[in-house]
């Protein structure tokens, strides 16, 4: 009989899927922003992935002392979905104690929040079908779940398929109209279209959740990236990336925005 896996062995396995899951994260806006080729982009995805699975499946020989610690990421994601594709938005900003649906202390955890996360976890793995169908049963018992409406908005512009995803984050900006992550997607999703009136629509999303001053980066990011590209507007672009730079980015983020000040600037 092979000997029994220790604790430590189940901390180093939660530590290194939570390593990858950053990574992913972390590739997605490297790719946004223009550090990553769409090649290196694909290939190191695919290998983070890959080894994501891997240790996915170690867990599951793992003894489960104690649940990991799933630590909320910001747009970055995308943010950003991709930048046309991801950017890793937080996709589960979860506020209260228990969403419709959630069980009380005791029960198996079911609760859409807990299948969320798991859809979350499947799209950062670029598994987007079986993504969409959690998101899907998520929708169905709570179909204003913010964060449910928001990743089923990331899936389908991960998809390439834009007007549903501003649709949903239409929904979730009725309900909550300073929703920085659903402004912050929406005005990404919009500035990407090649329609002067969209684009000035997409603007005034970004605008908005910038006049909210959200402690995340990701909204800083996008608007100067827009300043830079689509208006040419060197200083608010680097007024916009170096606020970005004081709310903490990752560092390959960092660096990137390091450069494009330098460039604007001439140093």
């Amino acid at each position: 009989m092979p000997p029994k896996r220790s604790f430590s062995d189940h901390e180093k396995v939660i530590e290194e899927k939570e390593f990858l899951l950053q990574s992913l994260e972390d590739l997605d806006v490297e790719h946004a922003v223009g550090d990553l080729t769409d090649i290196e982009f694909e290939t190191l995805k695919k290998d983070y992935s890959r080894r994501l699975a891997a240790v996915v499946r170690k867990m599951e020989g793992v003894e489960q002392v104690s649940p990991p610690v799933r630590r909320q990421s910001v747009w970055w994601v995308a943010i950003i979905l991709a930048v046309g594709s991801t950017l890793g938005i937080a996709v589960a900003q979860f506020s209260g104690l228990r969403a419709p649906g959630e069980p009380i202390s005791g029960e198996i955890d079911v609760s859409p929040r807990a299948r969320l996360a798991d859809a979350r976890e499947s799209f950062l793995l670029g598994d987007l079908d079986s993504a969409r169908s959690i998101v899907e049963e998520v929708l169905r018992d709570a179909p204003d779940l913010a964060g449910a409406l928001i990743l089923s908005a990331q899936i389908h512009e991960r998809a390439g398929d834009p007007l549903p995803a501003v649709r949903q984050l239409d929904q979730v900006l009725k309900d909550e109209p300073n929703n920085v992550d659903a402004l912050t997607l929406r005005g990404w999703i919009l500035v990407r279209i090649d329609d002067v009136e969209v684009q000035a629509e997409g603007v005034a999303a970004l605008d908005k959740a910038l006049s909210l001053e959200p402690d995340t980066f990701d909204p800083y990011v996008f608007r100067g990236f827009v300043a830079r590209v689509l208006e040419a507007d060197f200083p608010l672009a680097i007024r916009m990336y170096t606020l970005a730079l004081d709310r903490s980015p990752p560092q390959a983020m960092q660096v990137q925005l390091e450069r494009f000040i330098e460039e604007m600037t001439g140093d």
